[in-house]
């Protein structure tokens, strides 16, 4: 699979070619044509030089903002916006509400800063466009990364194509094709769509659990959430990834600790 990539030499060539032209270049090719026709086309030049260099300072702050990161963690984002983009067209319409749950997951959760946000910004309008085929995003996946990047991925999945408080049945078949693909361990599925396709926010439904659960049912699914969102997992993805699976462990101690002292009562 081809990367999205923010180097800037063939900017910097095209920029070389249109200095060329606008200072000599030009006599050649306009010497027996009106001076207004000879005009015209510096003003165009003057028009695409600052597109160029608006792409170039724009590249070089994205470039700048990702200086230093793992290729492991750059590609891992990048997959997930491609995975994203087809969650947003599943149901035909790109709809800004699910552009946002994306945007906001990296800008909240992983606390991505301002030209980092640009970069995922790029990747998403990039992915929309480029719409690369699902089976190679997937078959990508699976060859670079492990379950818990993976679960991260249908969690995010699930909760874009929900942004807009519908499951129409183009996304209900994206995310079993998905989930599928990618291996996902089926207990693990149907609690992240327990949570998310219900609009709920409660205890039980953050531990995947009925209200009816064991005290054995409660722990069991205790351990196996802390184990999939342990801060160890992501840590190779860099700070932003290990601090929204602290905020998971959280979140899954604040549901159990409450689940128990009302099993206790």
């Amino acid at each position: 699979m081809r990367y999205r990539s923010y180097n800037n030499g063939g900017n910097y060539f095209y920029l070389g070619i249109l200095i060329f032209f606008m200072f000599g270049g030009f006599k050649v090719l306009f010497l027996f044509l009106p001076l207004l026709f000879s005009l015209a086309p510096i003003f165009l030049l003057l028009f695409i030089g600052s597109k160029v260099l608006k792409t170039i300072f724009g590249n070089s702050a994205i470039n700048n903002s990702i200086h230093g990161s793992s290729q492991e963690r750059l590609h891992y984002v990048e997959l997930m916006i491609h995975l994203m983009a087809h969650a947003i067209k599943a149901d035909g319409v790109v709809d800004n509400r699910e552009i946002q749950t994306l945007f906001t997951f990296f800008q909240s959760r992983l606390q991505f800063n301002t030209n980092q946000l640009r970069w995922v910004q790029d990747l998403i309008q990039y992915s929309l466009r480029k719409n690369y085929p699902l089976e190679i995003i997937i078959q990508t996946m699976n060859q670079e990364f492990q379950v818990h990047e993976k679960q991260l991925s249908i969690e995010l999945l699930i909760a874009v194509i929900m942004a807009d408080e519908e499951l129409h049945e183009n996304e209900k078949v994206l995310l079993d094709r998905v989930a599928k693909d990618l291996q996902i361990d089926n207990e693990f599925y149907n609690q992240l769509k327990s949570k998310y396709i219900k609009n709920t926010e409660s205890h039980y439904d953050i531990l995947g659990i009925k209200p009816s659960a064991t005290t054995d049912e409660i722990k069991k699914a205790y351990k196996n959430l802390c184990k999939q969102y342990h801060p160890d997992k992501v840590q190779h993805l860099g700070n932003e990834f290990k601090n929204f699976a602290d905020e998971k462990i959280k979140e899954i101690n604040k549901a159990y600790d409450s689940i128990m002292q009302k099993a206790k009562a």
